[in-house]
């Protein structure tokens, strides 16, 4: 049996209706619409254990970015809530 077919940017539409998308910079937007995707293979993101979240290392792993220019798009997606810290990382809470 195959696995079920992923379909790459299927949040798109939802994320780019969002009312908070047109208030985001460039890298915070590209941002969003990538951990979107991730969340879909990568359930911790969304929902993170207890003492397990996303570490802003494994962000810049995940969408290939410097943690320098990552600094800024979490912030503004802090800032829209589109993210949320939790005990020691991020967890994605607009999806």
């Amino acid at each position: 049996m195959k696995p079920p077919r992923q379909r790459f940017g299927r949040h798109a539409r939802s994320v780019m209706a969002d009312r908070r998308w047109v208030l985001l910079p460039l890298c915070a937007r590209a941002a969003w619409l990538q951990l979107t995707d991730i969340g879909d293979v990568m359930p911790e993101l969304r929902q993170p254990p207890a003492g397990r979240a996303v570490q802003i290392e494994d962000l810049c792993r995940l969408l290939s970015a410097n943690p320098d220019e990552m600094g800024f798009a979490i912030r503004s997606l802090l800032e829209r809530e589109v993210l949320e810290k939790v005990a020691n990382g991020y967890r994605l809470k607009a999806f």
